[in-house]
């Protein structure tokens, strides 16, 4: 009898696991994700007229925002997103993003009162660098 509980217990803790590893790669893909967004709003970001006229690398923040959606659109995660990007420019020269998404459980969501999904969070902030 001792034999059936151990490996009811074996595949619980391994359930465990796989679902805690899948939030863990969701939340590695959201912050992947959350620095191609800075690091290409921080490049297609640049006010134009500002550099022009002489005033040195300016970030716009319109820009910037549309390189923000624009990329998470082409990867194809926009709309997985729990609340809208967060863009955030400080300066002329830096950007932060931040992104919300919900990553489902695997296992877990098939247990009474388990929990279907976990909220992750990815911060990231991108700063040009002038050479």
């Amino acid at each position: 009898m001792l034999m059936p509980a151990a490996v009811l217990i074996v595949m619980v803790l391994g359930a465990i696991a796989v679902d805690l590893t899948a939030v863990r790669l969701g939340q590695r893909e959201l912050i992947a994700a959350a620095g191609d967004a800075a690091n290409d709003a921080v490049t297609v970001g640049l006010d134009e007229g500002a550099l022009r006229a002489g005033q040195g690398y300016r970030i716009d923040p319109d820009r910037a925002g549309d390189a923000v959606l624009d990329t998470l659109a082409a990867k194809g995660i926009l709309h997985d997103l729990a609340e809208p990007p967060t863009v955030i420019v400080s300066g002329t020269d830096t950007v932060e993003v931040r992104l919300a998404r919900r990553v489902p459980h695997i296992f877990a969501r098939a247990l009474p009162g388990g929990p279907h999904d976990e909220l992750v969070r990815a911060t990231v902030t991108a700063r040009v660098e002038q050479r």
